[in-house]
């Protein structure tokens, strides 16, 4: 039997199927209620790969693609697993805490998968998972960075906040800045666009992939490169601070982390702190799959 996992990307779905040897992955369109994203993208694609929908047992996503795994669970006549992410009760009261008693930070990051990433990391090294402490980066089109001790998010930002900048997100930005932008605006949903589909790489350089970010020449190019791993090395070296220090490893995962010389670029700066794992490719996908396997194998315990 085969699982399938979906995650939301930008306006489009990723998807995996996985049935203990076959791992192959796809993008198709969201669904919505009464389209037909499963008959005319989702099930010939399985039949490429010789899977029907006799042979998948369950869908699995991440809780904030609940309504699109629910409406292929309706169409495919599938039980829909969802794991949680982060929500701000995980992290420790001390890292929601700001300067401001109206606003407290979040730890709204992808926990499943950074579960998934330490646990592979505890494996690789032969140490015992519940003693450990990683600063894992999961740096992607969206940049994720938390520290952890065990599978536990103590701490934790991405580039919608207080992180880096990624493809299309803004990260961190100057309070006053901000504000002064908020009043040009014309609407908060303008703001947030901008910050949030219209910033970073894309803003800087009109880049649509990251592809594009290794072949691009030229000194403003370069510039924003060595920026991104400046920014990410920053809060890279934060997040070890939150672990006195004690850090086992620094895990490094996402597509970035295919380029080699923004790999060494990046342990030229951090390398200092702990040492360097990398896991390269999108984590999301195989951690999603992870997940249902562990909830499969309880309900059959």
């Amino acid at each position: 039997m085969a699982i399938l996992a979906v995650y939301p990307h930008a306006k489009n779905l990723q998807v995996a199927v996985w049935d203990g040897s076959l791992f192959e992955k796809t993008i198709v369109p969201l669904p919505s209620s009464g389209d037909d994203t499963a008959e005319k993208h989702l099930i010939p694609w399985l039949t490429s790969h010789n899977v029907t929908t006799d042979d998948l047992q369950c869908i699995v996503t991440g809780d904030n693609a609940r309504e699109a795994a629910k409406l292929l669970g309706t169409d495919l006549s599938l039980e829909v697993f969802f794991i949680e992410s982060a929500t701000s009760a995980e992290c420790p009261s001390i890292a929601r805490v700001t300067g401001t008693p109206e606003i407290e930070r979040r730890c709204d990051v992808d926990a499943f998968m950074f579960a998934f990433l330490a646990r592979l990391e505890a494996a690789s090294k032969e140490v015992d998972l519940a003693e450990e402490q990683f600063v894992v980066a999961h740096l992607d089109e969206e940049i994720q960075i938390a520290a952890l001790r065990g599978t536990r998010v103590l701490d934790a930002l991405t580039s919608f906040d207080e992180g880096p900048f990624a493809l299309r997100q803004s990260g961190a930005l100057p309070f006053d800045s901000v504000l002064d932008l908020c009043m040009r605006a014309a609407s908060k949903e303008e703001v947030l666009a901008m910050l949030h589909n219209e910033g970073g790489l894309a803003g800087y350089l009109g880049i649509k992939s990251l592809d594009e970010l290794w072949t691009l020449q030229g000194e403003t190019a370069e510039r924003v490169r060595e920026t991104l791993v400046y920014q990410i090395a920053k809060e890279i070296g934060a997040m070890a601070v939150t672990l006195n220090g004690d850090v086992r490893s620094i895990v490094l995962a996402g597509d970035m982390v295919r380029h080699e010389p923004f790999v060494q670029s990046l342990k030229e700066r951090v390398g200092f702190v702990a040492p360097i794992s990398v896991y390269p490719g999108n984590q999301t996908l195989p951690a999603l799959v992870a997940g249902a396997q562990d909830i499969l194998d309880q309900q059959s315990a």
